[in-house]
């Protein structure tokens, strides 16, 4: 399963969320230790492939969730930190404000089919 697909389906399994539990744990502890992102991805080799494309993307919105909406930290500061380039953790950011217009327009849908 594409990392696409899980995002547009949520078709996680019970051993992939354990997957993906245990990828995100091990990417922060990489980070906090100072490691770059790409290191810290590199060190998933315990986890499936797909599994691995999906935390490699998914993780970097946890990050911007976390650090610049959460902690007002700048995006430049942000790729600076995890060595990557500005147009790739901006175009994160904006894909993360993507999926949040996306589930926001999916709540209001599923409330407005109770109402009715």
């Amino acid at each position: 399963m594409s990392a696409t697909t899980m995002k547009q389906y949520g078709q996680f399994t019970a051993n992939m969320h354990r997957e993906y539990e245990q990828a995100v744990k091990k990417m922060r502890e990489e980070l906090s230790q100072g490691r770059t992102y790409d290191h810290a991805c590199d060190t998933l080799v315990e986890v499936s492939q797909d599994i691995r494309n999906f935390v490699r993307e998914d993780f970097l919105k946890i990050i911007i969730a976390e650090e610049h909406f959460g902690a007002g930290i700048e995006i430049s500061d942000i790729a600076l930190l995890l060595e990557l380039p500005y147009e790739q953790v901006e175009s994160a950011r904006l894909a993360l404000l993507n999926d949040m217009i996306r589930e926001a327009e999916n709540h209001l849908e599923r409330l407005n089919k109770k109402i009715n």
